[in-house]
């Protein structure tokens, strides 16, 4: 871009003053930082041109401010005219002062705008794309009287349009890319989804398990300062706690205990096959340690690897007391369901042995809490 703006910066502080500096120069301008000179700089305040260049959607102030600087510092009014409805029309969005009422005011089909702009008030229109041969994208478009502006005044307008218009690909890219991830994690979501019901429908769970064991391991998370992804991994691994047990024969799921230990071997096994069946699948990537270590106890006696305190994964640490809650809490075929308080009750003495003290106390204050999730709706 062979554009140079020669910038005021005498009411930045010298932050202030790189920081706007580096900005321009990763727009492609030339920079050349100079004391005020009336009638020759650019000067708009940093805030506006920053804005202007990285925000998706820069405020009309912000635009009204640049173009009032670049017009004072090239002597021609200044219009700035952007798509509008999924990019069929042109209409302007900011304009310095002494633009032609008329251009403000006009709304055109893109790619039209070189025929569309007619000279008003002895201004010619100079119409120059934001994006080269996209005369779709928007443009700026300057006003000359007589002879065409000079060739390093068309420059700097030049430059500014290509960086406002490379600003606006950007984010276009980043809202597409936005878009693409949302509609992945929606597919992941509903694919997790769609395993925890297909292990329910084949009876290897109880009625609602999964969804009653999710939310509140998210909520539990959440008190204990998870957020973002790491909520968004927990809820999955959640959800896929015992996809493993899919891989295992339905008459040893559906024994009744006791169980040998050759059939505890074989049980066990259910995390290793959960984490070997999904372990290839990148947006399950952090969600796989609820699966394959819920089963860890926090003294090193549980399975599969004997992780012990921290060793084991926090998600994993989480689930583990709400699994066991919930299960407690529901009648099986061999055990009548417990009571809410002597199931806390367990989980405190089992505090430090099977499960993190830290966690059941969480857990324990969540309830006192929030005392409708002592309520059973199963």
């Amino acid at each position: 871009m062979a554009g140079k703006i020669v910038v005021t910066l005498q009411d930045a502080s010298p932050e202030e003053q790189a920081q706007f500096l580096e900005v321009l120069r990763e727009a492609g301008f030339g920079i050349e930082a100079a004391l005020p000179a009336p009638g020759e700089e650019i000067s708009p305040t940093f805030e506006a041109l920053t804005k202007v260049l990285t925000h998706p959607d820069p405020p009309a102030e912000d635009l009204f401010a640049v173009l009032e600087g670049v017009s004072h510092a090239t002597r021609l009014p200044v219009a700035l005219f952007l798509p509008v409805q999924e990019r069929a029309l042109l209409a302007c969005r900011a304009a310095s002062s002494g633009t032609p009422p008329a251009w403000i005011e006009a709304e055109f089909p893109a790619g039209s705008a070189e025929i569309s702009l007619k000279p008003e008030e002895g201004y010619h229109p100079h119409p120059i794309p934001l994006v080269k041969n996209d005369l779709a994208a928007g443009l700026l478009v300057a006003g000359f009287r007589g002879t065409p502006p000079e060739e390093e005044v068309l420059s700097v307008l030049g430059g500014l349009a290509e960086a406002i218009g490379e600003a606006r690909e950007k984010t276009q890219r980043l809202r597409a890319l936005d878009r693409g991830a949302s509609l992945l994690d929606s597919s992941v979501d509903a694919m997790v989804e769609a395993c925890a019901k297909l292990l329910e429908l084949r009876g290897h769970e109880t009625a609602g398990h999964s969804e009653r064991v999710t939310a509140l391991a998210v909520r539990l998370g959440e008190r204990l300062g998870l957020s973002g992804r790491e909520l968004v991994d927990l809820r999955r691994g959640a959800l896929l706690h015992d996809i493993g047990k899919l891989t295992l024969p339905d008459s040893l799921l559906q024994k009744s205990p006791p169980l040998t230990e050759e059939d505890w071997k074989t049980m066990r096994t259910h995390t290793v096959r959960a984490y070997e069946a999904f372990r290839s699948v990148p947006a399950l990537k952090g969600a796989l340690d609820v699966p394959l270590r819920h089963h860890e106890r926090f003294d090193g006696s549980g399975y599969p690897d004997g992780l012990k305190g921290a060793d084991i994964p926090l998600a994993a640490r989480i689930f583990a007391v709400v699994d066991v809650w919930d299960a407690l809490l529901s009648e099986t075929s061999f055990r009548r369901r417990w009571t809410p308080e002597r199931a806390l009750d367990h989980l405190r003495r089992a505090s430090g042995v099977q499960f993190d003290p830290n966690v059941v106390s969480a857990f324990a204050s969540l309830l006192e809490e929030d005392p409708s999730l002592l309520d059973r709706p199963f």
